[in-house]
């Protein structure tokens, strides 16, 4: 932000002052509105056009808004301020080498600017170069020790790693800053579940609903329902709000079962493309996708707060598995509409991006990636992929001789995946909801994890605590996937 002494007889030194107060506050239209008068008078003063543009972008108009600020580059391409501005903008446009660029420019103007050292940081973890951004992100904390942001990405970037002691040093060090640091506690809750730490983990993931952006169950609660804390059930009708995503709420519905033995009446609001797939398992309650109810409620729990009574060790998971089946009249469909004479491997490679680290973990792969299991006997083997959208391009790159069955615009929510992995001997698939379908279903599941992936499928282990039937291939480097690839050809191989 730039940021200016205000002199009472300059009248373009008090609208500078007064645009960063507005600046600060989002009020971008009001400086654009203040400024362009100013700067038809004064069309060569850089800081106006930097103002501007900075404006301009907080009222949506990212192009006009680098106009301005490139101007004021140009005007005066000695201050570092402008050209990191220019890299955040260019970031915000997803061009990441060119705001690289521009942000090592105002580095060599302002190398003692905490800032800018964050920003190449931020910039260096979305190109996925953990090593570049650790040494950003740490000079930005020797230049600041209380850049909180710093710290947190810096905790990232070592877990992306699989760094984890490290990556739990930087959240603590957070939280001896400022002890209320909502993301702070969630990320230490992540490092702990990820660890296998799970009654820590799970206590320390309550602080989510206290995140700034908000991460509540996606429909609040109905009016006056006090939350469970663990009072008894006997008797007593209990709401069951699914949150995050539809992995989240396959892995979880497993608990559903454990309140109704405690003499629950359940009732689960979950996402409409799950509501098929659980609503035909009595055991998981009432499952509905509205928000009306019939019955009076006594109390209400988000869905991954479960883990907090039912999964506080890993000896707890032992008695849940195969807990979905799908649809059997859906299942005979597609039983006589795939082959029947070679082994059916089931395929997914791209999942939704689900965070804003989800740079650092990169779950998913592409089909050329995938390419080595086209070296398999076709007359063996069928693929079957279950991406729901796939691209001509992404159709281009398995290689001739590899055959895949593509069903993914055939399946309408979950119930309809259900009852194609039904007639799978195997699902190959990154960490999606798919890997969750098919490890609750107890189908036979090879599943690609990043170096360092999410908290459910631990670390060091080839076997999945939550889904006995997965078998987990590893990254051994960031971002390289044909290790873990190459194996499973071996492995598929050796299973024909």
């Amino acid at each position: 932000m730039v940021t200016m002494s205000s002199d009472p007889s300059d009248p373009v030194q008090t609208l500078i002052h007064e645009s960063v107060r507005l600046l600060k506050s989002n009020l971008g239209k009001e400086v654009v509105a203040r400024i362009k008068p100013f700067i038809q008078q004064f069309p060569g003063h850089p800081r106006l056009h930097h103002l501007l543009g900075l404006a301009l972008e907080q009222c949506g108009d990212a192009d006009a808004a680098m106009h301005h600020v490139s101007r004021a580059i140009a005007l005066e391409p000695d201050e570092g301020e402008s050209y990191k501005s220019l890299a955040m903008l260019l970031r915000k446009k997803g061009k990441i080498s060119i705001a690289l660029a521009r942000a090592m420019d105002a580095l060599e103007r302002r190398p003692q600017d905490s800032d800018i050292h964050f920003l190449l940081g931020d910039l260096h973890m979305d190109r996925g170069a953990m090593e570049q951004a650790i040494a950003s992100l740490t000079q930005a904390v020797t230049l600041q020790p209380e850049f909180l942001s710093a710290w947190i990405n810096l905790g990232l970037c070592y877990k992306a790693q699989g760094q984890l002691v490290r990556a739990k040093e930087c959240f603590e060090q957070v939280l001896t800053i400022d002890p209320e640091s909502s993301l702070a506690h969630v990320n230490l809750a992540l490092t702990w579940l990820l660890l296998g730490e799970y009654g820590r983990g799970f206590d320390a993931f309550e602080w989510r609903f206290r995140l700034p952006s908000g991460e509540h169950p996606p429909i609040p609660p109905p009016e006056n329902i006090p939350r469970w804390h663990g009072e008894s059930l006997q008797g007593k009708n209990i709401l069951v709000i699914a949150e995050q995503g539809y992995g989240d709420t396959i892995q979880f519905v497993r608990f559903l079962p454990r309140l109704e033995s405690l003499g629950a009446k359940v009732h689960v609001m979950v996402p409409v493309p799950l509501e098929s797939l659980l609503a035909r398992h009595p055991e998981m309650g009432q499952v509905q996708s509205t928000t009306r109810w019939e019955e009076t409620l006594d109390y209400f729990i988000p869905m991954m707060s479960l883990g907090q009574f039912f999964a506080r060790d890993l000896g707890q998971l032992a008695i849940f598995s195969d807990y979905l089946t799908a649809d059997p009249e859906k299942s005979c469909y597609w039983q006589r509409r795939l082959p029947q004479d070679r082994l059916k491997v089931g395929l997914v490679w791209e999942g939704k991006p689900l965070h804003s680290n989800d740079p650092l973990r990169r779950r998913s792969v592409t089909p050329h990636d995938l390419a080595p299991l086209g070296q398999l006997p076709e007359e063996k083997v069928v693929f079957v992929s279950l991406q729901r959208e796939v691209t001509q391009e992404q159709r281009h790159c398995f290689p001739q001789g590899m055959t895949v069955v593509d069903v993914g615009m055939d399946l309408h929510d979950f119930s309809d995946t259900a009852a194609v992995m039904a007639n799978l001997d195997l699902m190959i698939t990154v960490d999606t909801a798919a890997a969750h379908l098919a490890g609750a279903m107890g189908k036979p599941a090879w599943v690609l994890l990043p170096l360092a992936p999410d908290w459910r499928w631990s670390m060091d282990r080839d076997s999945s605590p939550w889904y006995p039937s997965s078998k987990l291939y590893r990254q051994t480097r960031i971002n390289h996937w044909e290790g873990p690839i190459r194996q499973m050809v071996i492995d598929l191989r050796n299973r024909l």
